[in-house]
């Protein structure tokens, strides 16, 4: 795999993280919302799960921000050195973070439809 694909996917892996982040903020601002306005037990405990699920994904997303971040900082050492090898080693790093970031992302996505659908039927 070439640097620079690497760099170029890094770069829209922080993209999609950020709107991600952004997305959780709002799902717990409207999370709160929901358990300050209501008082049914099974509602708040599904309610609940799905806010243990956007923490889970909140600290996903600041995991493979630190990964992407160190992976960065080891491109520039290499740069700067004039002298890139992106050995095995590099490649398993990255591939390991592209399919954590494909999980977060199918995860993600399924989470929130489902956070959509539970908050249409109760908004």
């Amino acid at each position: 795999m070439k640097f620079d694909v690497c760099h170029h996917e890094n770069m829209q892996w922080i993209d999609s993280l950020a709107f991600y982040a952004d997305e959780l903020k709002y799902f717990q601002k409207l999370i709160e919302e929901v358990k300050n306005k209501n008082t049914d037990e099974e509602l708040l405990l599904e309610v609940n799960t799905f806010n243990q699920e956007f923490s889970n994904a909140k600290e996903v997303i600041e995991n493979l921000l630190i990964g992407i971040k160190t992976q960065e900082e080891r491109f520039a050492d290499y740069a700067q050195a004039q002298s890139f090898l992106f050995d095995e080693q590099m490649e398993l790093i990255h591939e390991r973070q592209r399919s954590a970031f494909e999980t977060l992302e199918k995860d993600f996505i399924l989470h929130k439809h489902q956070f959509y659908r539970l908050l249409g039927k109760i908004l």
